[in-house]
């Protein structure tokens, strides 16, 4: 084969399309970090002062005097590494974001080719999540779900890749993403459905299953142990977090919206800082679970309706304005948005009408799909909590348009065919 060939060969092959989809998405991400001035504040203030304190020998702590409040996973993992290397700089941070969303990026084009998607779905998938507006701008903020969406995504890669061959590389991948997510993000440990929907199906004894699963469980509590240890320590429970009890009130109280509210609009608003003062993080979170268990079991009712409107609001299409005048570049970008949206979700909702093609790898990425969903239904819902389970939208998406595409073209094959035989 000539060199003119295989230059030829190599342009229209899938490698360099794939690298023309990364290499967009490294630009669309740097004119976000160029284009979008954004001071860090509310939680990203909270992990820059985790990292800040760990880098400066203080130990995990947060400006409030926290020790386990947030998840330590984005704080520990990335940005007091990248401030040991570069001292105290966002830019910095905002790169390594960028490297974690080209990794998703390859990753969403890793699921498509193992859920079973030709070449046109590896590449819309990847080009998909290159292009999702959200995606790129928030690689400005020092939030976990930069960290989260990869760590997901590669529980997916190797929830299908242990479902199509029964591997026991890919089970144990599986445990330690899962424990790396465990320090991350609590909401993606419900990823653990898609987990065991998948290795139900694995090609492989019963008694490989259960022990492909064990081996993922137990990694993924030896990676997450450490900090559940250094929390007895410290706080005298082995706590991923101390959050938890405290969410769940901010989610179940008499004033809950089912949205994020402060805990200053709740009942306990006035006595909150006094009771974390006196009694601590970990006691005060008990505290507030206790408030909300005993709100939920006497008002059921409004238990079940609250949780049916925070699905809605997961799921209501981002037609909410940001904050301020909007320029005319912000509302372009936020309608621009909003029909990426619509697409990938009615995109998503048409794969249901090829489920019978691929059941068990569509079924995987639905079950993690409505399983992430179904969380926020008991504690409460942000925008920015969706973002990390877009992706699998991306890649559903992909693989409809693909098998339209293919129906379509096998049936204006067979009108031409039959068009033929009667001419």
């Amino acid at each position: 084969m000539s060199a003119s060939v295989k230059m030829k060969t190599y342009f229209r092959g899938e490698t360099f399309w794939l690298m023309i989809i990364l290499a967009a998405g490294v630009f669309m991400r740097c004119a976000a970090i160029y284009a979008f001035s954004h001071p860090p504040e509310s939680d990203e203030l909270v992990y820059q002062s985790m990292a800040v304190n760990l880098v400066n020998g203080r130990g995990i702590v947060d400006f409030h005097g926290d020790k386990a409040m947030y998840n330590v996973g984005y704080p520990l993992f990335i940005i007091a590494p990248v401030f040991v290397a570069f001292g105290e700089s966002l830019l910095a941070v905002r790169f390594s974001n960028l490297f974690l969303g080209i990794l998703s990026i390859y990753l969403c084009y890793a699921i498509a080719r193992e859920a079973g998607g030709g070449r046109t779905a590896r590449l819309l998938a990847a080009a998909g999540w290159a292009f999702y507006l959200p995606a790129n701008v928030y690689t400005v903020y020092l939030l976990k779900e930069n960290l989260m969406t990869p760590l997901m995504l590669g529980v997916i890669w190797c929830v299908l890749r242990t479902k199509n061959c029964a591997s026991l590389n890919s089970a144990m991948g599986c445990g330690v993403l899962l424990g790396l997510i465990a320090l991350v993000g609590n909401a993606g440990l419900s990823l653990v459905s898609a987990v065991l929907f998948g290795f139900m199906y694995a090609p492989a004894r019963w008694g490989k299953k259960v022990s492909l699963f064990i081996v993922t469980f137990v990694l993924a509590v030896l990676v997450a142990m450490p900090w559940a240890l250094r929390n007895q320590h410290v706080l005298g429970a082995p706590v991923l977090n101390t959050n938890g009890g405290f969410n769940l009130y901010l989610g179940n109280n008499p004033l809950a919206t089912g949205m994020f509210m402060s805990i200053a609009d709740t009942p306990w608003g006035e006595k909150w800082h006094e009771l974390r003062n006196e009694k601590g993080e970990l006691a005060a979170s008990e505290t507030m679970r206790h408030e909300a268990t005993t709100w939920i079991v006497t008002h059921p009712a409004a238990f079940f309706r609250l949780a049916l409107r925070k699905i809605i609001y997961f799921w209501t299409p981002p037609w909410h304005e940001g904050k301020g005048n909007l320029s005319v570049a912000e509302a372009m970008v936020r309608f621009l948005w909003l029909l990426q949206f619509f697409i990938l979700v009615g995109g998503a909702l048409l794969s249901l009408f090829f489920l019978r093609l691929r059941p068990t790898q569509l079924g995987v990425l639905w079950t993690a799909i409505i399983a992430y969903s179904a969380v926020h239904m008991i504690f409460y819902v942000t925008f920015r909590y969706r973002e990390p389970i877009m992706p699998l939208l991306c890649i559903l998406t992909a693989i409809a348009v693909e098998w339209v595409v293919a129906r379509y073209a096998v049936i204006m094959l067979m009108r031409k065919s039959l068009q033929r035989a009667i001419d």
